[in-house]
């Protein structure tokens, strides 16, 4: 990783994450609100009968409600357990929020080792993410452990990605290095929903 932009990227981060953790619950409970009600609008969200879904953890956007929204809409869903060793994320099927997960790395809620149902990546149908901070162009930063980026980037096929983001974790442009980091397709914040392939062909030049 080239310094310059790994410095800019943790200061950025190291923003953004104290913007985010600054809101209340009750605002972030709203705000959460607004963006499952867009992200149910969504034409992608509709179609898709397996979605793989983020298991929110600290100041995220909320997702425990989205999950069981989707779920009473028999739609398939999976979640990531996270291997350390092999820095990685791999899927697995939830079929009931409360019995099949339980604090697993940095506590994140992951699925109980008896309630594992491996979802292979080909399968969903689209990929719901989270993320620090974005641009409008889809670059995306996370916490820098690089989980979803190798995530995406192993897709055989890829499919649409949508992040769910507050409004404030948007900003102007976000570092990007081609080699690590993997954009997203979508954007939702409380505000609007951001299609990020129009804003990239609309950004000329636009170079990754």
């Amino acid at each position: 990783m080239n310094k310059d932009c790994a410095a800019e990227k943790k200061a950025l981060r190291n923003k953004i994450l104290s913007l985010r953790d600054s809101l209340s619950l009750d605002e972030r409970r709203q705000k959460s609100k607004a963006i499952q009600s867009l992200l149910f609008s969504l034409p992608e969200f509709a179609a898709a009968q397996r979605l793989a879904l983020f298991v929110s953890f600290r100041s995220e956007v909320l997702t425990e409600s989205i999950i069981r929204a989707a779920l009473s809409l028999s739609k398939v869903i999976a979640v990531p357990i996270t291997d350390l060793a092999r820095k990685q994320l791999s899927l697995s099927r939830i079929t009931d929020y409360d019995t099949d997960l339980a604090p697993g790395t940095w506590g994140i809620p992951e699925p109980k080792p008896d309630r594992i149902r491996p979802v292979a990546l080909h399968e969903p149908d689209l990929f719901i993410a989270p993320g620090v901070a974005f641009d409008r162009q889809g670059r995306r930063i996370g916490y820098g452990g690089g989980f979803y980026d190798r995530l995406l980037r192993a897709l055989p096929v890829r499919k649409p990605v949508v992040a769910l983001a507050f409004a404030l974790q948007i900003v102007d442009r976000v570092p990007f290095e081609p080699s690590l980091d993997e954009p997203v397709d979508i954007i939702i914040t409380e505000e609007e929903i951001i299609d990020c392939k129009e804003e990239r062909d609309n950004s000329w030049p636009w170079l990754f």
